[in-house]
């Protein structure tokens, strides 16, 4: 699986140019990271955006957000969904952060070994092990590959994963096949192509730079042929 994965990884970039963009990109500040993909669940990016800005206009610093009335939070992120859940996850983690540090900082994660990174933000309600791969891939430059729902489609349908592999599983399985120092860019990669080609509903099979390696495509094309 190590070719396969080598092999997909340098096709994508090929495509997708994710090496190029990740040289120039602007690392975003952790706690901001943290907070857009707890918002992100189950969700858009626009409706993400407009939380999180939402939610910045009302609340305009940290601490504002930390002590925000709980009904009042929810409803200004209401627009991403879940308010319910992520709103009391947001100010659980920044109360937890401000009680532990004594200021409402990320930073001190960069000093960590990166199990233990994971572990500490794991350990929070609402900050699932997606979460804390792109906080840490992202803010951090750790050589991480965070599986959301594109990444985790795609390695089921190549056949990387076992279809009944579930999504915090699938970190654990593709870590060791990625090439080093590549983990961050072939997840950007395989989530322009998740937007772009092999999509939910009616992948691209036939432009796609991968159908060759593809199980899901060796099927279909079996299926239509009568195979």
């Amino acid at each position: 699986m190590k070719s396969v994965v080598r092999d997909m990884a340098r096709l994508l970039d090929r495509k997708h140019k994710g090496a190029k963009w990740d040289k120039g990109r602007t690392r975003p500040d952790p706690l901001d990271s943290l907070v857009r993909t707890i918002l992100s669940q189950n969700t858009t990016d626009e409706n993400r955006d407009r939380a999180f800005n939402e939610m910045q206009r009302r609340f305009p610093t940290w601490e504002s957000v930390m002590n925000a009335r709980p009904e009042d939070l929810k409803e200004s992120v209401r627009v991403a969904g879940l308010a319910n859940q992520k709103a009391p996850s947001i100010q659980s983690f920044l109360k937890w952060l401000n009680a532990e540090k004594g200021r409402l900082d990320l930073g001190f994660i960069k000093d960590l070994p990166v199990n233990t990174a994971i572990e500490t933000l794991k350990a929070h309600k609402g900050v699932g092990i997606k979460t804390v791969y792109i906080v840490l891939a992202f803010a951090f430059d750790k050589d991480l590959c965070a599986v959301d729902t594109h990444v985790h489609r795609i390695l089921k349908r190549v056949g990387i994963i076992q279809e009944k592999c579930g999504r915090e599983k699938a970190h654990d399985v593709i870590a060791p096949l990625i090439p080093k120092g590549k983990a961050r860019v072939f997840h950007m990669n395989l989530v322009d192509f998740g937007k772009d080609i092999c999509t939910a509903r009616k992948p691209a099979c036939e432009v796609c730079p991968l159908s060759h390696m593809c199980n899901f495509h060796k099927k279909e094309v079996g299926t239509n042929t009568g195979g």
